[in-house]
């Protein structure tokens, strides 16, 4: 179970994707709550995956990775 602070309401993990059951499988594999499915306007990316706590950046993990690398 959760705790409150997981729950924040002032911060959001935005994340776009294809469709909502896109969203479903982010709260799987990365275990963050789904707090809200958001329509876009985008023919592409179709909904916003709103998730509780801090932004978080798939950009980010890509640079520690290789950061660590250069690092050996």
């Amino acid at each position: 179970m959760s705790n409150n602070s997981d729950r924040d309401n002032t911060q959001e993990n935005i994340h776009s994707a294809t469709s909502p059951k896109k969203c479903f499988e982010m709260e799987q594999r990365y275990g963050w709550k789904l707090k809200d499915i958001r329509k876009t306007k985008d023919s592409i990316l179709k909904v916003d995956c709103v998730f509780y706590g801090k932004q978080t950046s798939f950009e980010d993990e890509r640079y520690e990775t290789d950061l660590d690398y250069l690092q050996e």
